[in-house]
């Protein structure tokens, strides 16, 4: 027993193992997938950079102070003049809105929404601020991108008007 215990301890060659691991092989980052080609849409443009996003607690404040606020079904959206070249985006989703599972569902769909919505593209120079409502939840897709777009249109009346 101890002849057969002291061979079983020595080292193993990792090409003999019972079970060979693949080779893993990385995806080449240039390659531009189907899906992108065919719906006429650069990989490049669809991110959300952060030239686009409110990021700090003066620009989120600049949006509160500025009372542009319009109220739909789904969501709250604040908005304001801005001296930035783009339609920039910011989320405030609090606690109430549920866990941090719901939170961030809640903020993917609305920057996705943000991100397809052709106001944003339209109308340089606006900071919006959307906080979502807890009706957002189980709600089809559809209804919520038609009333962001209502309210986004809504507002950006407002402030040409002021």
């Amino acid at each position: 027993m101890g002849a057969s215990s002291s061979s079983a301890a020595g080292p193993r060659d990792a090409s003999a193992s019972r079970f060979p691991r693949p080779k893993l092989t990385l995806p080449d980052r240039t390659h531009v997938s189907p899906v992108h080609v065919s719906s006429g849409l650069n990989a490049a443009s669809q991110r959300f950079d952060k030239s686009r996003r409110l990021r700090r607690r003066a620009e989120f404040q600049q949006v509160f102070d500025a009372e542009q606020r319009i109220r739909g079904r789904f969501f709250t959206l604040l908005l304001a003049t801005s001296p930035a070249s783009k339609t920039r985006l910011g989320i405030v989703a609090s606690r109430k809105l549920g866990d941090s599972v719901r939170r961030n569902r809640a903020k993917r769909l609305i920057r996705e929404i943000f991100r397809r919505s052709p106001q944003t593209h339209d109308s340089p120079g606006v900071d919006v601020v959307v906080i979502p409502r807890r009706e957002l939840f189980g709600t089809a897709y559809a209804s919520l991108e038609e009333d962001f777009r209502s309210l986004l249109t809504r507002g950006l009346a407002r402030l040409r008007r002021t």
